[in-house]
């Protein structure tokens, strides 16, 4: 199952980009990020944002819970942010890789702070315990994985990423020689 929280990062595009092409921006890596997740579970994608109110720890609270409703339910939770250019199938399988040898818990680092990738083998109720903000920390990586030590949960880390979030972002990604054409055409001023 996969979880796609919604994406906070056109404010930080908008100033560069204005409303419009942020608009865009955030349309075109949302459907991007939700490819990658059929290309694994084509038939369990879930798609979740924020509500009104609503803050990413309720979301993932959310999600657990709709993944796992009942004691004993399994199957991973993969949590996915939009944030990435580009979604490569070694990100989902790499995740999938750490659950399968025995990890509880697999990030994916954003350079930043926060995560592009969140996968779960089980429920951990300890994620709920940290600050609301954590996912978008600087110190987001450091603070789960303290809390993974504390609790005992084996955790693999995947690949760290550049999101596409801000001003510097969308430099370091034009920057890219790889950069599809479709997504340079939004971020090119």
């Amino acid at each position: 199952m996969f979880v796609l929280p919604g994406w906070a990062g056109a404010d930080g595009l908008a100033e560069r980009l204005g409303q419009e092409r942020a608009a865009a921006v955030t349309i075109l890596l949302h459907d991007r990020a939700l490819a990658a997740a059929r290309t694994i579970e084509p038939v369990a994608v879930r798609m979740a944002g924020p509500q009104a109110g609503r803050n990413v720890q309720e979301d993932l609270a959310a999600a657990v819970k709709q993944a796992w409703p009942t004691p004993g339910a399994h199957g991973p939770l993969i949590m996915l942010w939009p944030d990435l250019p580009v979604w490569r199938p070694a990100h989902l399988a790499a995740a999938r890789a750490d659950l399968a040898a025995g990890c509880d818990l697999s990030l994916g680092p954003v350079f930043d702070g926060g995560f592009y990738l969140l996968a779960l083998a089980r429920p951990l109720p300890g994620l709920f315990e940290l600050p609301p903000d954590t996912w978008r920390r600087p110190d987001a990586m450091a603070m789960t994985l303290a809390l993974a030590v504390k609790d005992k949960i084996q955790a693999g880390l995947l690949r760290t990423e550049r999101a596409l979030r801000t001003s510097a972002d969308v430099a370091a990604t034009l920057a890219d020689p790889l950069l599809d054409g479709e997504l340079r055409e939004l971020l090119v001023d």
